[in-house]
């Protein structure tokens, strides 16, 4: 594992969709993908930890090294991203 935890964000064509690019292995086999809170609280510790720890994920798939996240329409992207680059350096560091 790094030492430090890199994380870049990348807009989509979708308002509501973001992608989370990180330095970390998030998950290492095939993607995860949680539809609902309720798919993401039953979920592997990373899911767990964003849906119960970021206000406004709405949907989210893990892949390797990134995090697709719809969101809430009602919560900002720059709160969710901030908030999911915090929980991300505290889950692996």
């Amino acid at each position: 594992m790094s030492e430090y935890v890199t994380v870049e964000t990348r807009l989509t064509e979708d308002p509501n969709i973001l992608e989370i690019l990180t330095n970390q292995c998030l998950t290492p086999g095939e993607d995860e993908v949680y539809r609902t809170f309720e798919e993401g609280d039953e979920g592997s510790p990373i899911a767990q930890m964003l849906f119960n720890g970021v206000r406004g994920i709405h949907a989210l798939t893990i892949s390797d090294t990134s995090l697709v996240i719809t969101r809430d329409s009602d919560v900002p992207w720059e709160e969710i991203a901030d908030e999911v680059r915090d929980a991300l350096r505290d889950f692996f560091l």
